[in-house]
């Protein structure tokens, strides 16, 4: 998991993951809420984690940073069917 409480510095051109802890057996997920065109999302991996049925997964974004700057990365943990997310994780992302 990355700590969502420090700046990540990534080079330009450079590509680099965010690891989020999810329970898609419990309709729980990850959803990019804000994203700056800067950084462009380029994979998603939901990687396993428990050998239980409907155990925990990570999913794991992998962005590639277009253009230097501090941007905001912003994700909510929520089921499809709800309005409100369970949690929000929000991380700074230093490209130079």
């Amino acid at each position: 998991m990355v700590d969502q409480n420090t700046v990540r510095k990534v080079t330009l051109g450079q590509t680099f993951t965010i690891d989020l802890e999810a329970i898609p057996g419990g309709g729980y997920l990850w959803n990019i809420a804000q994203s700056p065109t800067e950084l462009e999302l380029i994979d998603l991996e939901v990687l396993s984690i428990s050998k239980e049925i409907g155990g925990n997964s990570i999913q794991r974004f992998t962005f590639l940073a277009h253009r230097e700057g501090i941007y905001s990365l912003t994700f909510e943990l929520k089921r499809s069917w709800e309005k409100q997310p369970a949690k929000t994780a929000v991380f700074m992302i230093q490209v130079s």
